[in-house]
């Protein structure tokens, strides 16, 4: 379901004072220091990351018709699957040189932050992040590679399972574990 590691309308984004974006830009920045690295990438991504936000807009509009218990039961394999997918790709990381170009805010509290992706002998690769701030922290809760935006493509696909006849939370968490 990973492919590789909320769009907003440009009239939107023009209109917007720029607020948020040093503060998103330096959540970003300190994470891709570590990012790469074997020792700190997981769990630089787990600080880096609000996975609780991302795992309840994954599950959209079922996470209200779920049980606390059952959100939290999916939120913990969405975790396990996410940070086991980062594993996955980590070598696409490693000895890459990731800048930050800039961002876009959305609100004083919502920013999307560009990055550009480098390794030796390969095209650079964009990288956004959607980057929000709750509670006084800057953390992401989405990132778009190669136009897929990771949170809303597993959205779609938890959707399709959970839109079936009968299907359960348990569906839609073994799916995350396949």
């Amino acid at each position: 379901m990973f492919r590789a590691l909320i769009a907003s309308t440009a009239l939107g984004l023009m209109a917007l004072p720029a607020l948020a974006g040093p503060e998103a830009e330096a959540v970003i920045e300190g994470a891709a220091q570590s990012i790469a690295d074997p020792h700190k990438g997981r769990e630089t991504l787990r600080q880096s990351m609000d996975l609780n936000t991302v795992a309840n807009f994954t599950l959209g509009k079922y996470a209200r018709r779920v049980s606390d218990e059952d959100r939290a039961r999916f939120a913990e394999a969405f975790e396990t699957y996410l940070l086991e997918s980062f594993e996955d790709q980590r070598e696409k990381f490693e000895n890459a040189k990731i800048t930050v170009i800039g961002s876009k805010d959305r609100s004083p509290t919502d920013s999307v932050v560009e990055t550009r992706v480098e390794r030796s002998g390969e095209e650079a690769q964009t990288v956004r992040w959607r980057v929000i701030e709750k509670n006084g922290e800057w953390r992401v809760v989405d990132v778009e590679v190669l136009g897929l935006w990771l949170a809303i493509e597993q959205r779609a696909q938890i959707a399709a399972i959970m839109d079936k006849p009968r299907a359960t939370i348990d569906d839609a968490i073994k799916a995350l574990d396949s």
